[in-house]
């Protein structure tokens, strides 16, 4: 249990405080203790949004807030959270402990006027960079510099605004995190942030593990359990999609075929055209039942992507026990370690090569499993949510 600080004598107390106990002694009611109640208030654009990684990140953390205000280790007689969230919301999460409130506007008005004025003079955290730059007490976390680092695969307006977004945020932000050495190191480089203010926190990839696996995906698909290769991510050229294909055309005829799993938003990320030839299936957006049960019974996942902060997708494999290969590239051998196995993403006939060794050598997937598994419970939601919240307190 967290210690409260500030305590307060009888006649301070104000509808932001609450009781510590109070007594009653023959009708004289004696104050025992006031506590603050301190209110961090958190970005809730997150609600509003299709989930990918950055999402997942969000949802996920402040999820695990809510359960530790539950069972006290945040200690809800000191501290409370409160979810503000645009007006038009995709669905509202039964949190039991944190608030959720929506707002009357959206979009960039919400989020660069609204939102700032309505958490005026406190703690708000913002767990993705779509955040109020003028906001002076402020937590950001940053996923990567991809806004400037590849560029190709953002839609023009969606990047002018954030490269901004992220310039501000470096000088104004009280704490900004983000996911990966890598990415700190790239943001410093593309926004001038000086490193000694970017504080690495890895997110957590176990939250399918809480989910029970649907394995209707399979039928419905028409996909053969542990005879086909999975790729899941959303359809942007960064992903490379296209050399993953050339890769399995390379391999010629096999009992195997490519499944890839994932939304695309043009509006946002410049879409891959990549034709689906032979054995490939685009199975488009998946239920989190649905990707535990491909997870699952995949023969392994690929993911050779030429630039990730972190790389959620291939720690989300690893932790339903599938073999992982992923791109030698930005933040991927950091992330995934010794539980996986690395290709060329550029070279196609690299990833088809390592590919296939996986596919002809059960040994070697078997092995895969085991590393993987072990370095996917090296990063837990619980983890993140813990040390999120230690900064978070020492700024409230």
């Amino acid at each position: 249990m967290f210690e409260c600080s500030g305590l307060l004598s009888p006649e301070s107390f104000t509808t932001n405080q609450a009781f510590g106990r109070v007594s009653q002694n023959g009708g004289f009611t004696s104050y025992d203790q006031f506590v603050t109640m301190k209110t961090l208030y958190v970005n809730g654009r997150y609600l509003a949004q299709p989930i990918t990684g950055v999402q997942r990140y969000a949802r996920e953390v402040v999820a695990a807030w809510d359960s530790q205000l539950v069972d006290g280790r945040i200690d809800p007689s000191c501290y409370s959270i409160e979810v503000i969230a645009p007006r038009r919301v995709l669905e509202v999460p039964n949190y039991k402990r944190i608030r959720i409130t929506t707002s009357t506007t959206n979009g960039r008005f919400w989020e660069q006027v609204e939102l700032p004025i309505r958490t005026r003079g406190s703690l708000l955290f913002s767990p993705y960079a779509a955040a109020p730059v003028l906001k002076r007490r402020h937590a950001v976390t940053i996923h990567d510099a991809g806004v400037r680092a590849t560029p190709q695969q953002y839609s023009w307006p969606f990047r002018a605004y954030y490269s901004a977004v992220y310039w501000v945020l470096g000088w104004t932000a009280l704490r900004l995190f983000t996911v990966s050495e890598f990415s700190r190191k790239e943001l410093s480089r593309y926004f001038s942030i000086p490193l000694d203010k970017l504080i690495v926190v890895h997110p957590g990839c176990d939250h399918l593990l809480g989910t029970e696996s649907d394995l209707s995906i399979l039928a419905k698909a028409d996909i053969r359990p542990g005879r086909f290769a999975l790729a899941v991510s959303s359809r942007s050229p960064i992903k490379n999609f296209e050399g993953l294909i050339r890769a399995w055309e390379f391999l010629g005829p096999k009992e195997f075929e490519l499944v890839i799993a994932g939304k695309s938003n043009e509006r946002i990320f410049k879409t891959s055209q990549s034709s689906a030839k032979g054995d490939v299936k685009w199975l488009g957006y998946v239920s989190d039942g649905e990707l535990r049960g491909l997870y699952e019974s995949a023969s392994l996942f690929v993911y050779p992507s030429f630039y990730e902060g972190f790389g959620l997708p291939p720690m989300e494999a690893m932790s339903c026990g599938c073999p992982v290969l992923v791109a030698d590239s930005s933040a991927l051998p950091e992330s995934c370690g010794d539980g996986a196995l690395y290709c060329d993403p550029y070279s196609s006939n690299d990833i088809a090569e390592k590919v296939s060794t996986i596919l002809e050598r059960p040994d070697l997937a078997e092995q895969l499993k085991i590393l993987g598994s072990r370095r996917a419970k090296q990063f837990t939601i619980e983890r993140t949510a813990s040390v999120l919240w230690t900064e978070m307190r020492e700024l409230l």
